[in-house]
């Protein structure tokens, strides 16, 4: 007589509202991963499973993450062990750090912080616990497919993903890091979900094997803070702080200036004057819009073939009057549209670059960067 199977029961509860926001963001750290939609139900069975502290602790800081991150960095300066869980936490803003790309948002990742994402990802691979495992599929669906061994690549059914092959095409993807931000553009799935899924034989080693990639990812898990935050990391000011700071000079390049004027903590505006009386002046303030702003004049270079830029806040374009190049951009708030001869717009981009050489105003980006990440 054979055993019948056992049926599924079905467990209903009232649960409370906090709890209830508790298992929507697993809920969202679960959809993170694959990018599938979960029922909540499903993620209360899958935490009464597994019933793992450290999961409960993300879903904890997760609570309130800014004021977590700002934990999280001041211990990560303070060279403190991180615990799985507030690994797990940076590891996850990384991520929306990373797929915070697209056409509205064209901003690059620079390949410093992605080879560190790659090399903080490898470095903690080589720590997980047991062989090969079902995520090393994972892992290489998440990198660009033409980074992978040459035999994988022209037969996948020959060989399976095995821990070999996912060391080879990280080291080949993490050897293109100058190519474009897009290809990467899942790259951070893989830390997230190895230290979310995988086993370690304690913290400390692996606080020793990602600490050095501790400046990149804090500067990714910042921008993935900000886009979907919509705000900075900062702590509250305890003490006025504008009486120490020395006000920062202009700079004047082929008629145009640019002024300076300081604001709470790291933060400054800027005002761009044209040359000659009674002519504009344009405001810049805010670091994103300053950070696009410069992005934006970087990439529109009159010796490369890009003819367009468009932004969150900003549209620019070339055209051809004649045989000479012009170079207009509006901000995309108000639609007010400048237009600069090439020898002017080189001036301005040149105004950029030197304001950018001053000692106090690069510290005081340095410090923007800390709180909104590279945008």
């Amino acid at each position: 007589m054979t055993d019948k199977p056992q049926q599924q029961q079905t467990l209903s509860v009232r649960i409370s509202e906090a709890l209830r926001q508790r298992l929507e963001r697993a809920r969202q750290l679960l959809a993170s991963k694959t990018g599938e939609t979960v029922s909540t139900s499903e993620i209360a069975k899958q935490l009464l499973e597994s019933a793992r502290e450290d999961r409960l602790e993300v879903v904890d800081l997760l609570s309130e993450p800014t004021k977590a991150l700002l934990e999280i960095r001041r211990k990560g300066e303070a060279g403190h062990l991180l615990s799985k869980a507030e690994w797990i936490v940076l590891a996850y803003f990384v991520q929306q750090g990373l797929e915070a790309f697209s056409s509205e948002r064209p901003s690059p990742i620079s390949g410093e912080s992605l080879a560190g994402v790659l090399d903080a990802f490898l470095a903690g691979y080589e720590l997980r616990k047991g062989g090969a495992n079902r995520r090393d599929e994972y892992y290489l669906g998440n990198l660009p497919e033409d980074c992978q061994p040459p035999s994988k690549g022209r037969d996948p059914d020959k060989e399976k993903a095995t821990p070999d092959v996912v060391r080879k095409t990280v080291a080949e993807a993490r050897r293109r890091t100058a190519e474009p931000t897009s290809r990467y553009l899942f790259a951070g799935r893989n830390l997230y979900v190895l230290l979310d899924e995988e086993s370690f034989s304690g913290a400390d080693t692996l606080n020793r094997a990602l600490r050095p990639y501790w400046p990149a990812l804090w500067r990714l898990a910042a921008r993935g803070h900000y886009y979907l935050k919509q705000e900075p990391i900062r702590p509250k000011p305890k003490i006025p702080e504008d009486v120490f700071k020395p006000p920062i000079p202009p700079v004047s390049e082929g008629g145009f200036t640019l002024s300076f004027t300081r604001g709470e903590g790291n933060d400054f505006a800027m005002l761009l004057s044209f040359p000659g009386p009674r002519t504009p002046q344009y405001p810049l303030s805010r670091y994103p819009v300053i950070a696009e702003f410069r992005t934006m004049l970087a990439a529109l270079d009159p010796d490369s073939p890009m003819d367009h830029w468009k932004g969150q806040f900003f549209f620019a374009y070339r055209t051809e009057e004649g045989k000479e190049a012009e170079f207009s951009f509006r901000a995309r708030d108000n639609g007010i549209t400048f237009t600069f001869s090439a020898k002017d717009w080189n001036a301005i981009r040149g105004l950029f670059r030197r304001a950018w050489e001053n000692p106090d105003l690069r510290l005081a980006w340095d410090g923007l960067i800390l709180e909104y990440g590279e945008l």
